[in-house]
């Protein structure tokens, strides 16, 4: 089975690391973890596709333009007070949005999100 390549991006270091732990759990080993805005924009703009791009919600709404070539976002924390979710604005821009899960992390939602990411980039699964 071909492994989804898999993005992080979150702006606690410490968040990134459990959320790249969680992946390899549950046998995502094709997972990157950028450093800071630009190094996400260069891994968006290189050759292969990402899969999936894990998001907080701390991003600004101007980084789901530059989603648009992922196959899908998944969204970890807490909407600020005051702003629309990203997770609606992703929805509304078009792009798939495997979920919307706050901090703590619920495992079973975790679980069933990455579950649709693989099946999605399996060989066997016609595009």
């Amino acid at each position: 089975m071909q492994q989804p390549y898999v993005l992080i991006h979150q702006a606690r270091p410490s968040h990134q690391i459990l959320l790249h732990q969680a992946c390899n759990a549950l046998g995502l080993f094709n997972v990157r973890v950028t450093h800071d805005q630009a190094d996400l924009y260069t891994c968006l703009a290189r050759r292969q596709r990402v899969d999936l791009l894990i998001l907080d919600h701390a991003q600004g709404p101007a980084l789901l333009e530059r989603a648009a070539s992922c196959r899908a976002v998944l969204f970890v924390g807490h909407a600020n007070p005051g702003r629309a979710s990203l997770a609606h604005e992703a929805r509304r821009l078009g792009l798939w949005v495997l979920a919307d899960l706050p901090w703590p992390l619920p495992l079973p939602r975790w679980q069933r999100a990455l579950r649709r990411i693989q099946t999605v980039t399996s060989p066997t699964h016609a595009h």
